[in-house]
């Protein structure tokens, strides 16, 4: 008798865990990527220990993307001095970056070509079995290595400001 229950419980739990979606942020560490800069610069984010790192997933032609590189240099500006860590992510490839930011300085750290990273990384499986992942994301990573915020839209500029103002108080 004791073992039904147990496997009701069990099984219930399941079913009820399967229909539903998780929103993981702060629960989960994030992953440690390969990525190179579109000047060359080769960076392992495993070797941010102890540092806090903003992650911006955009590309060129997102009006969102394109409207929030100027609040995004003054949010770097802001904590300059302070250890932080700022990558742009772009599925864009480099020539189009380079263009773009020629016009359209951006002062994160630059990756191109990153649409696979960024999906494999930090998507969403939708109900449908597909990856998906909106324009722009902000992601900022704490001291330990765990996410503590995922946001997407023109808002997350401040959600990137308002928990970097948590890191460093």
């Amino acid at each position: 008798m004791k073992n039904s229950i147990l496997f009701f419980l069990l099984f219930a739990g399941s079913v009820s865990a399967f229909g539903q979606e998780f929103n993981l942020v702060g629960k989960f560490p994030a992953p440690n990527l390969k990525l190179t800069t579109i000047d060359g610069k080769t960076i392992n984010t495993a070797d941010f220990k102890n540092k806090v790192v903003v992650y911006n997933f955009w590309f060129v032609g997102c009006p969102p993307c394109m409207e929030e590189i100027p609040k995004l240099n003054r949010i770097v500006d802001e904590f300059q001095g302070k250890d932080v860590v700022f990558l742009g992510l772009s599925s864009s490839n480099k020539k189009d970056l380079e263009n773009f930011l020629k016009k359209n300085p951006f002062k994160y750290e630059i990756v191109s070509d990153a649409a696979a990273i960024m999906l494999g990384s930090y998507g969403e499986a939708s109900k449908d079995g597909n990856v998906k992942l909106a324009f722009p994301t902000h992601i900022v990573v704490n001291r330990q290595g765990y996410v503590e915020i995922k946001a997407t839209g023109i808002k997350g500029v401040e959600a990137v400001r308002e928990q970097l103002k948590r890191e460093f108080k």
